[in-house]
């Protein structure tokens, strides 16, 4: 027998051990599936591939010894298997599914071999025990959601080869505190490291143009951020929520700021906009109550709604040239005085209570 067809063995409840004989060479999906019962099991060398949902919800298997030889891992292969703790993986592999090891709670670590070259989506959700995992340089993609919600991950080294990192790939990794992207990394997915809110510090790689839309939202340890002069767009909710940011330097590269970008970043005592940018979306910099003053470039021509509501200790804005096209409430509850100076279009729209010159 070289291969064991899908649902073989599925949902045999009192099914404990198995040792598969030399030879076969496949095991399909679902082959012992829902085997909840299931502690150990052997798979011989000759096993080239692990179909879909093969061990899917086995939620008593504590470990089990993968041979060399072994060169795929389907998608959900050890899904939801509860109890897993330690597995290794060969050097053969060259290939782990989406959802691989989704839910294994009870996982702590984890070793990916070289032949592997994307961590696939989810590969890794919710494996909340998992405190260490080696990336080979080998990588060059994290998928979206590859480590979302693992909470015991406190450290976690990306290899100069990765060049992309997937939408919510380090979503709620609370335990995280720092990371180094490397300059290797071009993109980074639209809240990425969302709830990472033991993250202190991190150096973001100088290949990435944007920062995707909410990519540190609620990574409420963070305190200062340098964003590097190849980054163009700063995307509404990117540090959202980020209360112990007092400090971000923005590039002369960056031309707009999302909406929210900034919203509730109340620790930010300053903050200086450069001249490349040209737009500031609504909520961009709301209830950040820590900040003081704020100047405006010429080049601004377009402000939102409720920029700077609610920055309770601002008490002066100045914009620098003609008054932008402005949304209303910009300056909501805010301590800024009402004086206009100089600017062609600032009659029009004077009570913002912003300085304007010419």
């Amino acid at each position: 027998m070289t291969s064991i067809g899908s649902n073989v063995f599925r949902s045999c409840s009192s099914l404990t051990n198995i040792a598969l004989s030399d030879g076969v060479i496949s095991i399909g999906p679902y082959t012992f599936g829902d085997c909840t019962a299931l502690t150990s099991i052997t798979i011989p060398s000759s096993v080239s591939s692990i179909g879909s949902n093969t061990f899917r919800n086995c939620s008593s298997l504590t470990n089990i010894a993968l041979s060399n030889g072994l060169t795929s891992i389907g998608e959900y292969a050890f899904g939801d298997c509860i109890g897993l703790a330690n597995i290794s993986i060969p050097d053969s592999v060259a290939s782990i599914g989406n959802y691989a090891f989704y839910n294994c709670t009870s996982l702590t670590s984890i070793t990916i071999p070289s032949n592997v070259t994307t961590i696939g989506n989810s590969s890794f959700y919710c494996c909340t025990s998992l405190s260490s995992i080696t990336i080979p340089d080998s990588v060059t993609s994290i998928e979206s959601s590859a480590f979302y919600g693992c909470s015991a991950l406190s450290s976690i080294t990306i290899p100069s080869s990765v060049d992309s990192i997937g939408i919510q790939a380090f979503y709620g990794c609370t335990g995280l505190t720092s990371i180094t992207i490397p300059d290797s990394v071009t993109s980074i997915g639209s809240s990425a490291f969302y709830d990472c809110s033991g993250l202190a510090s991190i150096t973001i790689s100088g290949s990435v143009s944007t920062i995707e839309n909410g990519t540190f939202r609620g990574c409420t340890s963070l305190a200062n951020v340098t964003i590097p002069d190849s980054v163009t767009s700063i995307g509404g909710n990117a540090f959202y929520d980020c209360f112990d940011l007092t400090s971000i330097t923005i590039p002369d590269s960056v031309i707009s700021i999302g909406g929210a970008a900034f919203f509730d970043c109340s620790s930010l005592t300053s903050i200086t906009i450069p001249g490349s940018v040209t737009s500031i979306g609504t909520n961009a910099f709301r209830s950040c109550s820590s900040l003081n003053t704020i100047t405006i470039p010429s080049s601004v021509s377009s402000i939102g709604s409720n920029v700077f509501y609610n920055c309770t200790n601002l008490i002066s804005a100045q914009f620098d040239g003609d008054a932008p096209s402005i949304g209303s409430e910009v300056f909501g509850n805010t301590q800024v005085s009402y004086t206009i100076v100089g600017a062609a279009n600032a009659a029009t729209y004077g009570g913002d209570g912003a300085t304007y010159g010419g």
